[in-house]
């Protein structure tokens, strides 16, 4: 449990009594970080369901936005801001990290979150529209359709899709932090924030955090959901080499920055697969 409220504490803003959260002894609390992500994905379906009936979507998930910056107090659109100010505006290796340590934002750093929120905001907005993952009678009755069946299509369908990615998003970016950290070495000579992370997390932690969003994603979409995670796992390994290619490693920005993206790849894969 000690690990779980540090994991909670670490990626949100959730009020946490520090006397009762110790710093973990392992990094197995990293474990834990999709099972967060759900928790996030959770504040913000109430969000969805409290507004939708108020507002139109268009400002409802405005809205979502907002309180998910806030949920997370901006702490990995930060590290995609560091990371695309160091990356695309040092010319080397030790310059990248120096830009990355600044805690000044530049041009590209503005760039990259304007494109992120754009993009995130565009697909869930359109989530449910353009396809929805079941049908709630098929779900009571146990039926799923496997690969290149239709979908039934209906409001209900298209509402419990919307929760589904609200939950699983924040789910799958926080897996692909933990996967990047498990493939890794720390970039830096000297301790950071994600030095914890990168280098006390392996590949064992990294198929422990997997279960929950891989499972819940094959349960939910059968063959599809195993094409979405393939395409998630992909680009997520490109990114890392990308960033890897660029400064050597891994720190706690480039851990935010790919958190950021693996959310973007997944919401832009339910909508080429489906």
């Amino acid at each position: 449990m000690n690990n779980f409220l540090w994991a909670l504490k670490f990626l949100t803003i959730i009020p946490i009594n520090n006397r009762s959260v110790e710093l973990p002894k392992s990094s197995y609390a990293v474990c834990w970080f999709p099972i967060v992500g759900i928790v996030i994905g959770a504040i913000l379906s109430v969000v969805s369901l409290l507004l939708q009936n108020v507002f139109p979507p268009f400002i409802t998930y405005a809205f979502i936005l907002i309180t998910y910056i806030v949920i997370t107090g901006a702490l990995h659109l930060d590290g995609l801001a560091d990371t695309c100010d160091g990356i695309y505006g040092g010319w080397n290796r030790e310059k990248r990290l120096e830009i990355m340590k600044d805690s000044h934002i530049g041009s590209y750093g503005v760039i990259g979150l304007m494109c992120i929120l754009g993009l995130r905001y565009t697909c869930l907005l359109h989530t449910g529209e353009g396809f929805v993952f079941l049908n709630i009678k098929d779900i009571s009755a146990g039926i799923l359709p496997s690969f290149g069946e239709p979908y039934s299509r209906d409001a209900s369908s298209a509402a419990m899709t919307k929760i589904i990615v609200l939950c699983l998003m924040p789910a799958v970016g926080r897996w692909a932090q933990v996967f990047a950290a498990g493939v890794s070495d720390y970039a830096r000579d000297v301790s950071g924030t994600g030095s914890f992370i990168v280098n006390g997390t392996t590949q064992k932690h990294v198929a422990v955090a997997s279960v929950v969003p891989f499972v819940l994603l094959l349960y939910l979409c059968r063959l599809k959901g195993l094409a979405v995670c393939a395409i998630i796992v992909v680009f997520t390994l490109f990114i890392i080499w990308y960033i890897k290619r660029k400064i050597g490693g891994m720190t706690g920005d480039t851990l935010g920055a790919i958190n950021e993206t693996a959310e973007i790849v997944f919401l832009l894969a339910l909508f080429v697969v489906f």
